[in-house]
């Protein structure tokens, strides 16, 4: 099978904002590298910009991909049109890359690595020596999204760990590989509900469930709660995109146990006060906001008349 890699130079202040564009086109996974973009394949073209300092990749199916790519360069286009002076160099290139060379490149990148509190993140392929009180991920995300080293995964895991009950139900919306999920239940949730509309990130979350022996953890296709149970849960999260977040509003108070926690993640700074709103607007109140850069996560319960 073949991806569709795209690839964005830009400065380091506009990482963040690129990023979230290439999240919203419905990108697999997302880094970000130093300067260079490794020769992973065929590229389309050689339109990239020059002298800047990262390189944002993205990864997509190739199944309707055209339309993925207008829409970037139509965001991008709109970025230089706010007169912002860094968005005015950007551009992007595409590769097609195979599958086993993607994941032979990223385990070149993917080390063991301190994601949030005790929580240890390390590829399955990686030995490990571990700290008494550490909980140690195994992950292998293929090309799920979900390798614990973006940020806004860091501060859901972060969240996740203050707010967990031994016991409590939690329910994981756009589990990507299943990190978040696993980690609910090595932090003692009694069952985790994990969805994803994308039927690789659900095959990759079963194996990581199982490699790390997360029985409680229970895996479906569902575009978001379509094929969730009723609940209730005591822990619902969501690390997608504001957008999707702003519909996920909608109808997550109805799956929310009485004074549970409502913890999304994927928020752009740009976006945050959108997001918020729509919380505040469904009957949540926002009890912790946590920030890593550009990107923010909210942690929110439910005000029950």
């Amino acid at each position: 099978m073949n991806w569709k890699q795209v690839n964005v130079k830009t400065s380091d202040e506009m990482s963040d904002i690129v990023s979230s564009v290439l999240l919203d086109a419905g990108a697999h996974g997302v880094e970000i590298v130093g300067g260079q973009v490794p020769d992973a394949g065929e590229c389309e073209s050689g339109a990239v910009a020059n002298g800047n300092d990262v390189t944002v990749k993205a990864y997509y199916g190739e199944y309707d991909f055209e339309r993925v790519k207008a829409y970037i360069r139509g965001r991008i286009e709109s970025l230089k049109m706010l007169g912002v002076p860094e968005a005015k160099t950007l551009a992007f290139d595409v590769c097609t890359v195979k599958d086993a060379d993607w994941n032979e490149n990223f385990k070149k990148h993917f080390k063991a690595f301190r994601a949030a509190g005790r929580i240890v993140v390390k590829p399955t392929w990686e030995e490990f020596k571990a700290n008494k009180d550490d909980i140690v991920i195994e992950i292998d995300p293929g090309m799920a999204f979900g390798s614990g080293v973006h940020e806004t995964t860091r501060m859901c895991l972060e969240l996740l760990q203050k707010y967990i009950k031994r016991g409590d139900a939690v329910l994981d919306v756009g589990c990507g590989s299943g990190i978040l999920a696993i980690a609910a239940a090595k932090l003692g949730a009694g069952h985790v509900l994990a969805l994803d509309y994308d039927n690789v990130s659900v095959r990759v979350a079963m194996d990581n469930a199982e490699t790390n022996g997360a029985r409680v953890v229970e895996v479906r296709e569902s575009d978001l709660l379509q094929r969730a149970d009723t609940g209730p849960y005591n822990i619902i999260m969501a690390n997608i995109i504001a957008d999707t977040i702003i519909k996920l509003n909608k109808k997550a108070g109805s799956a929310l146990a009485r004074g549970g926690i409502y913890i999304v993640s994927g928020i752009i700074g740009e976006r945050l006060n959108e997001v918020a709103d729509s919380l505040k607007n469904r009957g949540y109140s926002v009890i912790e906001k946590i920030n890593i850069g550009e990107w923010f996560a909210l942690a929110a319960v439910r005000d029950i008349a």
